[in-house]
């Protein structure tokens, strides 16, 4: 422990704060000099080598008794303290918190640093950063004297200006948001009509994100097996979990409001998690119809600001209420938590995989809620091949099944259509002749249809026809993806390091001009539907169109108002999307899902499938769904088909068991990466011969090491270990700090416990 250098003052306490300098030495002592009341969890500000940084008090020890032993230690020379230059936050975390997340960063291998940082919102530890609490200087316009504004010679937009601008005024960047612009403003105020000032504005004062009209909606009444799933709730123990396996529309949120609304009755706040960000809205707002003010939602789309206002929320909160957020969301510090309910439990969304702490927001629940004596709720209409394990081979999970839907409507029927066939009758389009003869009725019929297609962008990859020369991105193993700017110019981007480049019509290699797209992205589909049905509207819904907080909720919104026809989207929009006049989904382009390289592959692209498949005929219209493939003989075409999932959890589980395969078993990933091939490769080989007796020794086996699957991304080239054992038994890997004495500065390791993809 470095003490930081300053005079020594005969101060009672001395305090332990935690600070991100990026080496192994990662706390300091600090005196409170100047009496500002700092106590174990404030973030506070102190200097480091005359930087300012940000840090977390996690100790206070009694200065005066340490004094002549830390007087020895440096020989008699006196140590000297810096002082607590400011207090950030106060008390941000109690005991019990901070335990969790020291066992946490225990078992993900990480420093406690690492781990903090992560449950933290942006800016709390690292270089300084002032919390603004949501109030920023802005620029406030207003007029500067009376003056008959009729007698004066103005301008139609000077004229109108005035006239729109109230007596109180206005902030110049609502003005610029009306159509006024930076030039006329300036001249206003050169011409002394109007008056610029800087104010504080609160940028953040609407901390909770929901429908403007709180209409009361009358509860629905129950159907018999959401009954049966509350009456379960009800005989759960504190500490229990439950898996609810309920089909697509078959009432799953519901049962979560009724679930949530018994919590609330005996005073206990809730948190409800969702994988993705695009699932967000719809819960926020069903759930802010029936709770009002008390839901607050917590994601990375949030600003920082936003996000450090529902911390300070929470642990002032002296009344129950409802946290709605992503898997970051599971390490908010709830007070008297009661339940936590996971959404779409078998998503992988809930794995981390990079940087560092590589967590699952599930197994974190599962001890937040153990500790807290709190109850957990994992809902899937495909419930993960690990949760289903947990009720039938383990008995560690309570389960209850919804097999019904809401709507009176027959299950809709899946059709597979093999597009080779199509391809031999001619058809060389990207949709199959069915498709090409429903769309067009969606508009007479007033209905809405969504399409999936696994790629965003234009197309899959730009490829030589007459050689096969294919475009990789220069810096990863992956070809570069084509996209389309609105003004419908091409151009090239790597969606695994974000590199851009121009388009080419011409072969590099042999100088042909069959240099043409191949594959589909949903920029293609859009372009094609644009061409084909210039009637119909089109939404796309990707990573490219939902930036920003509300990103997600505008384009739900527009399309369940009923501002498009079509949705075209990547696998978000397989996720818990709710409207009721959706009759028709599809899936095409789909068949690279199925075959990757991933042990999970089949179990992921299934629940994906079956997802989608769920969106259409919700409500009272009946539903179609389409899927387009090459490979109709697949074996996960056969339980889409079916629709038999059930089915296929116990056959595969039956062969990964005999196979000792995950999830019966205990996985670990050691991932490196560097810039020099030689070396990587070499400390891959140094590491992974080190670490084989540790493996003999707990009879853990180990794999490697080989090249990643994708073997380089971003200039860096990717090596992997894997270590797998018997499930239950502890990974079999030496203290943190000796492993990271293998790996020289300009190799990267991380550390991936039972990683999402293999």
């Amino acid at each position: 422990m470095k003490p930081a250098s300053n005079q020594l003052l005969n101060i009672s306490y001395k305090f332990e704060i935690l600070l991100d300098i990026g080496s192994s030495n990662e706390s300091f002592y600090y005196l409170d000099g100047n009496n500002l009341g700092a106590e174990v969890g404030d973030i506070v500000s102190v200097r480091l080598r005359g930087r300012l940084l940000n840090g977390l008090v996690i100790s206070k020890k009694d200065f005066s008794s340490m004094n002549n032993g830390e007087s020895n230690i440096t020989g008699g020379k006196s140590i000297r303290y810096l002082f607590v230059e400011s207090i950030l936050q106060k008390k941000i975390i109690d005991e019990s918190w901070r335990e969790l997340i020291d066992s946490l960063a225990s078992f993900y291998m990480v420093s406690n640093l690492k781990m903090f940082k992560t449950a933290f919102p942006p800016g709390w530890i690292g270089k300084y950063k002032n919390f603004s609490k949501g109030l920023k200087d802005q620029i406030w316009i207003e007029t500067k004297k009376e003056f008959d504004i009729k007698k004066n010679g103005l301008t139609k937009k000077e004229f109108f200006l005035m006239d729109t601008l109230s007596k109180k005024g206005n902030w110049q960047s609502e003005l610029i948001k009306s159509g006024f612009n930076y030039t006329l403003i300036n001249s206003m105020v050169s011409k002394n009509y109007l008056a610029k000032s800087k104010r504080k504005k609160n940028i953040n004062s609407k901390l909770n994100s929901f429908v403007k009209e709180h209409i009361a909606t009358k509860k629905p009444n129950l159907t018999n097996e959401q009954k049966i799933a509350l009456q379960k709730f009800q005989t759960m123990k504190p500490g229990d979990a439950l898996l609810l396996w309920g089909e697509t529309g078959s009432g799953k949120t519901e049962v979560y409001m009724r679930i949530a609304e018994d919590q609330f009755l005996k005073k206990k706040s809730c948190l409800i998690l969702a994988p993705e960000i695009g699932l967000i809205p719809q819960l926020i707002d069903r759930f802010s119809r029936r709770f009002n003010n008390v839901v607050y939602e917590y994601h990375s789309n949030c600003s920082p600001v936003h996000r450090t206002l529902v911390w300070e929320k929470i642990i002032n909160a002296n009344e129950p209420l409802i946290v709605i957020g992503t898997r970051s969301a599971v390490f908010l510090p709830i007070r008297n938590l009661g339940l936590i309910i996971m959404d779409e439990e078998h998503d992988v969304s809930y794995k981390q995989d990079s940087p560092m702490p590589c967590y699952d927001a599930r197994e974190i629940a599962i001890e937040i809620v153990k500790r807290n004596s709190a109850k957990l709720i994992f809902g899937s209409a495909t419930p993960s091949m690990k949760t289903w394990k947990k009720c039938i081979f383990e008995r560690n999970f309570k389960l209850v099944r919804m097999i019904q839907r809401i709507s009176s409507n027959e299950t809709p029927e899946i059709k597979i259509i093999d597009m080779r066939d199509e391809f031999k009758k001619g058809n060389m389009k990207i949709f199959s002749n069915d498709l090409l003869q429903l769309l067009p009725q969606l508009r007479l019929k007033k209905e809405q249809a969504i399409i999936l297609i696994p790629r965003r962008g234009h197309s899959g990859f730009l490829s030589c026809r007459n050689c096969g020369y294919l475009i990789n991105c220069p810096n990863c193993d992956v070809p570069l993806s084509v996209h389309l700017g609105s003004q419908g110019k091409k151009w090239l981007r790597c969606h695994w390091c974000d590199h851009k480049s121009r388009l080419i019509n011409r072969c590099p290699d042999c100088h042909s001009t069959a240099f043409k797209p191949f594959g589909i992205g949903t920029q293609r589909v859009i372009e094609f539907l644009n061409e084909e049905f210039p009637y119909l509207r089109v939404l796309r819904f990707d990573r490219d169109t939902t930036s920003g907080k509300d990103g997600h909720r505008d384009i739900l919104s527009k399309f369940s108002k009923g501002d498009a026809d079509i949705l075209v989207g990547t696998q978000m929009l397989a996720k818990g999307i709710d409207i009721p006049n959706i009759t028709l989904s599809v899936v095409i382009a789909a068949d690279g899902l199925l075959h990757r390289p991933d042990i999970s592959a089949e179990e992921k692209s299934l629940q994906l499938f079956l997802q989608v498949a769920g969106r259409a005929g919700r409500a009272q219209k009946k539903g179609k769904v389409i899927f387009q493939t090459y490979k109709p003989n697949h074996p996960v075409i056969s339980y889409l088909q079916k629709r038999d999932y059930e089915r296929f959890l116990i056959e595969n589980s039956r062969l990964r068991k005999d196979a000792n395969l995950f999830p019966f078993c205990t996985i670990c990933l050691l991932k490196l990466s560097g810039e020099n091939y030689e070396l990587t490769e070499s400390i891959a080989i140094k590491l992974a011969k080190y670490l084989v007796s540790f493996c003999e020794k707990k009879n853990w086996k180990l794999i490697g090491p080989a090249p990643s699957l994708i073997a380089k991304v971003g200039k860096k080239f990717r090596w992997q270990i894997l270590i797998h054992g018997p499930e239950g038994t502890k990974i079999p890997l030496p203290d943190r700090s000796k492993l990271w004495k293998l790996i020289p500065k300009n190799v990267f390791l991380t550390i991936d416990v039972n990683p999402a993809e293999l």
